[in-house]
């Protein structure tokens, strides 16, 4: 899995195929107790204590656990349409809480579900390709907890 960023917009595209329902990849995508189940991985970091208020307005944040310490990312939901669409601010404490927007749509397909990710508004280069090398490792583990299997990408 790959996802694309374009370091002069400040966004990072990443679409990929998942075998399970829309159901499932909205559920594992908004469950603050299926979250911390498939992002993260010992080797890198882990993910916990998520908390999300699943409707416009609402907050969000999670923990997160590393060799190198500890990080926060919070953000508030501007758009929830189950199983379809989910957008919410993202604002990491390793960037000094700035706001970026991430918006996943997910449709349903042969086989599964389609979810696309745009994440917009990242402020520098640099954190442009940390999180498209980000996205990319998340969506694997998303596709990892959820198919057991490797995932299809298109960019």
């Amino acid at each position: 899995m790959t996802a694309v960023a374009d370091v002069h917009a400040g966004t990072v595209h990443a679409t990929v195929e998942i075998a399970a329902a829309p159901d499932a990849v909205f559920r594992a995508l908004t469950d603050p107790d299926e979250l911390p189940r498939w992002w993260g991985s010992p080797e890198l970091y882990q993910t916990h204590d998520w908390k999300l208020d699943l409707r416009p307005g609402g907050k969000w944040s999670c923990q997160a656990r590393s060799a190198e310490g500890t990080g926060e990312v919070r953000g508030e939901v501007l758009a929830v349409e189950p199983p379809r669409l989910l957008e919410y601010t993202w604002e990491p404490s390793w960037e000094e809480y700035r706001r970026s927007i991430v918006r996943y749509t997910l449709e349903k397909v042969p086989g599964g579900t389609r979810l696309s990710l745009f994440h917009r508004g990242l402020v520098s280069e640099q954190s442009t390709r940390g999180h498209g090398e980000g996205w990319t490792r998340v969506l694997g583990w998303l596709v990892e907890r959820l198919s057991g299997a490797r995932a299809r990408t298109s960019a």
